[in-house]
């Protein structure tokens, strides 16, 4: 049976916040993620990191010093414990590389989080090894 947990991500939240979902190495689990959240002035962002400015599309923001550089501001990224943060988008499932808590977060610039406003509902599921 999948265990799995329902948590809101603020985007103000530099450190990720803890799931409650705890996977083992090998075991296959599953990040989603909805709603809407900003940063700077009127930059709405969703989970996939699309970015919209003025109510217009303006695609994704990259800037290299994020938390998870190569991905979007304000993209939903997730890590394992303390292993390295990985790309969610609106939907991602993967295998776990290592053992740990299910961490999600707002990709930002370290330092510039105070802000950000908004949330993303995100759900952690951790479907188990491979049978």
């Amino acid at each position: 049976m999948d265990d799995y947990n329902v948590v809101t991500v603020p985007a103000k939240s530099e450190d990720g916040i803890k799931s409650g979902v705890t996977v083992r190495a090998g075991d296959i689990f599953t990040v989603s993620g909805s709603g809407r959240a900003s940063y700077g002035r009127g930059q709405v962002t969703y989970p996939d990191g699309t970015r919209y400015s003025d109510g217009k599309l303006s695609g994704a923001y990259m800037q290299p010093q994020v938390v998870l550089s190569g991905a979007p501001v304000g993209m939903l990224i997730a890590r394992i414990g303390s292993g390295p943060w990985l790309v969610v988008g609106s939907s991602q499932t993967m295998s776990a590389q290592e053992g740990g808590e299910v961490i999600v977060g707002y990709n930002d610039r370290p330092g510039m989080y105070g802000d950000n406003s908004g949330e993303y509902t995100v759900v952690v599921e951790n479907h188990g090894g491979i049978s």
